[in-house]
């Protein structure tokens, strides 16, 4: 599968929630919070910014940005087909870049160099404040928080 010509986001619609899931739950997928499907409350959904990421018109994944004590937080999931095309950078790019909260954070496994690299060429570094944190009540997830700005 070669890189695709239209990367775009949309706000996520109930009607999406399905492919997501399945994109969520494939286990070669990188974990990381919770932001679609039966199991997240109307509230929680209203308190986060979480997009649909469309691939040439199809749903490859989301991206999603949250508050944890006052500071943003985003992170994204791609269809594992997806994961080698470009289309998590271009869509974390077009996501942040209509954000104005101020600095970003971004968790991500240690051992995810993927994940690590595409936060890395959107100019996230590691938080100074935040090295790697084996004691995280996941540490696959939480390992490591990457900042932008």
């Amino acid at each position: 599968m070669g890189e695709p010509h239209v990367v775009s986001l949309r706000a996520t619609r109930d009607t999406d929630l399905d492919t997501l899931n399945h994109i969520v739950h494939d286990p070669r997928t990188t974990a990381g919070p919770p932001v679609a499907g039966p199991a997240v409350s109307e509230r929680h959904r209203a308190t986060i910014d979480h997009r649909t990421i469309r691939a040439d018109g199809e749903i490859v994944g989301d991206v999603t940005r949250w508050f944890e004590d006052g500071r943003a937080f985003v992170a994204y999931r791609v269809d594992v087909a997806r994961h080698d095309d470009g289309t998590a950078g271009r869509a974390l790019r077009l996501f942040v870049e209509v954000l104005d909260d101020g600095p970003l954070r971004a968790r991500v496994a240690a051992g995810d160099t993927g994940s690590i690299h595409v936060l890395e060429r959107l100019g996230f570094a590691p938080d100074p404040a935040r090295p790697a944190d084996a004691n995280a009540p996941d540490p696959a997830v939480d390992g490591l928080v990457y900042l932008l700005g």
